[in-house]
């Protein structure tokens, strides 16, 4: 999909974004999370190879192996239901996919200004990608919080406090954006499912 540059605020906000997700990698989160969600599958026919973002994005992007880590990890505990996921690879199925997925980790522990947008992870955009990678980082660490095994490895320790790296105005231009996307949302073009209040940055601890 070809996307119009962005200008002004909409390109300040977008290179913040990307610049977070490159923090990622110096931290070594991408990697640690691709090897987690490797040994949760548990299948060697079906792995994410690399830890490039986009790599990450198209293995995740029809939601039904978030939703297979979700039920692995969550199995035994109380209250806890397997999500049923379609393996369908319409925009819908995978929207629907990954919003069961988004509200069973909110039920696990994950805290919900941790939680990403629906697009975030279906539209494959750079900057807003850096939500997916922050939130799977959080559920690993809750995970590992309950010694499930696998453990997940990444470095840090669950958030007390989620603090904003965007201003006002900034956060009021994201939430326009975010009002544009739900309204597409009724055409079959976007789901509100996962949806955050935008421009809050997740903390991670070193």
């Amino acid at each position: 999909m070809n996307r119009a540059p962005k200008s002004g605020l909409a390109a300040d906000i977008e290179k913040k974004l990307e610049q977070k997700l490159d923090d990622l990698y110096d931290e070594g989160v991408p990697q640690a999370i691709v090897d987690w969600l490797n040994a949760v599958l548990a299948s060697e026919d079906d792995v994410c190879e690399t830890s490039n973002w986009k790599d990450i994005q198209e293995f995740l992007k029809d939601g039904s192996r978030l939703c297979r880590v979700m039920n692995q990890i969550q199995e035994g505990e109380a209250g806890a239901s397997n999500i049923k996921f379609s393996r369908n690879h319409s925009a819908f199925f995978c929207m629907d996919n990954i919003g069961k997925f988004l509200k069973a980790a909110e039920a696990y522990g994950v805290k919900k200004n941790d939680l990403f947008q629906t697009s975030d992870l279906f539209e494959g955009v750079k900057g807003p990608f850096v939500n997916v990678l922050t939130m799977l980082h959080a559920l690993g660490l809750v995970s590992k919080s309950k010694y499930v095994l696998p453990e997940y490895c990444g470095r840090g320790a669950l958030a007390q406090e989620n603090k904003r790296g965007f201003t006002d105005e900034e956060i009021r231009a994201q939430s326009a954006g975010m009002l544009s996307k739900q309204s597409a949302g009724s055409h079959g073009l976007a789901s509100q499912a996962g949806m955050r209040a935008p421009g809050t940055s997740r903390h991670i601890a070193d």
